[in-house]
């Protein structure tokens, strides 16, 4: 579903910030005095898992006012300017928002450390539907680990935890004795499926049905097939893997330990590229990442803690935009931005699950 929202007219001049991922995109006007007019919200555009990537993404450009639009900034998964194939993409954009506006489309991970670092150096760790770490050093030099998409990698990010929470599921589905129960319980519960009459005495006593086990696992199955995009839908189920971290369920503490061990390893795999002698600060993006255990257990492994992003992934996207229109990008311009952008994702756009 797309939203929009705007107030009043579009300034004189204005530019479009988009952040794409592969279970949302999000895309804002913003004026030079860094105020926010417009915004659109619709489904991800990673052209390698979503078949109607062009639709959705027209879709959205196409509801966001373009009088006085001079240059856009868009961050979109499974972009890569070498690649001959996300030429696609590009022709798209271009084609809504014609001629006259400068352009800067890129990895949705190079917008996102733009955004965390407010264009300076660092260690970013991206960690959402998929996954992939981004460094750049202090000359500008820079190197990305991961990446990989769901069938080669993204080790750690939310599909990677909402698979390995299924597949525990499923395995207590198969196996009666099982270990942690408790969880596949919770899981099966969190997605309105019906328990096994095995783990019956794990439940709440109000019980709507009672099944077998084979009846339990197909309606698992049918759970999965009928989803509209499996992998968002797989995705978002870090977020129930965080929550039972939180209460203390020893298998999601466990995932979210594996998790921040994958992702540690592709930072190790970062720096090795650059050779950098120089410790870098790092910081983190991707719903995934709002878990305070998955950032506690990176600040073990990485032996240092985090700093927070100074902007979110559009506001890497604003930055690049605003410097292609020329505007200063001063330290008090990125805060007034960073404000904005914080009171409006908090008064006008969902918060994603995942």
């Amino acid at each position: 579903m797309t939203q929009t929202m705007q107030s009043g007219l579009a300034a004189p001049t204005s530019i479009l910030a988009l952040d794409g991922g592969g279970t949302y995109t999000r895309a804002l006007i913003i004026t030079r005095e860094g105020q926010i007019t417009a915004h659109a919200e619709g489904p991800g555009c990673n052209p390698f898992d979503r078949p109607d990537w062009a639709d959705s993404l027209r879709a959205l450009l196409e509801r966001l006012p373009r009088h006085g639009l001079i240059a856009a900034g868009l961050g979109m998964a499974g972009y890569d300017a070498e690649r001959p194939s996300c030429m696609a993409q590009e022709n798209l954009v271009r084609a809504i928002l014609g001629p006259d506006v400068a352009l800067c489309l890129e990895n949705d991970v190079e917008t996102a450390h733009r955004g965390a670092f407010a264009g300076g150096p660092g260690l970013f760790l991206l960690a959402g539907t998929g996954s992939v770490v981004m460094a750049r050093t202090t000359e500008g030099r820079s190197a990305r680990a991961g990446g990989w998409g769901w069938l080669l990698g993204d080790e750690g990010s939310g599909y990677w935890l909402g698979r390995k929470a299924l597949r525990h599921a499923a395995h207590c589905l198969d196996t009666p004795h099982a270990p942690d129960p408790t969880f596949a319980h919770a899981l099966l519960r969190r997605l309105g499926l019906p328990l096994p009459d095995s783990i019956l005495t794990l439940a709440p006593p109000a019980i709507a049905a009672i099944t077998t086990r084979p009846e339990a696992a197909n309606a698992l199955r049918e759970w999965l097939r009928t989803r509209a995009h499996p992998r968002s839908a797989i995705a978002e189920l870090a977020v129930f893997v965080a929550q039972q971290a939180e209460t203390g369920s020893p298998t999601a503490m466990a995932l979210l330990r594996r998790a921040a061990e994958h992702l540690a390893a592709q930072a190790q795999a970062t720096t090795d590229q650059l050779d950098e002698t120089t410790t870098l600060h790092w910081s983190y993006g991707g719903s995934v990442m709002r878990s305070p255990f998955l950032r506690n257990a990176l600040t073990t492994l990485l032996e240092r803690a985090p700093h927070p992003p100074r902007l979110p992934p559009l506001g890497g996207a604003a930055l690049s935009a605003a410097r292609l229109a020329g505007w200063p990008c001063e330290p008090d311009w990125i805060s007034t931005l960073a404000h904005n952008l914080h009171r409006h994702a908090a008064s006008s756009l969902p918060e994603p699950t995942a």
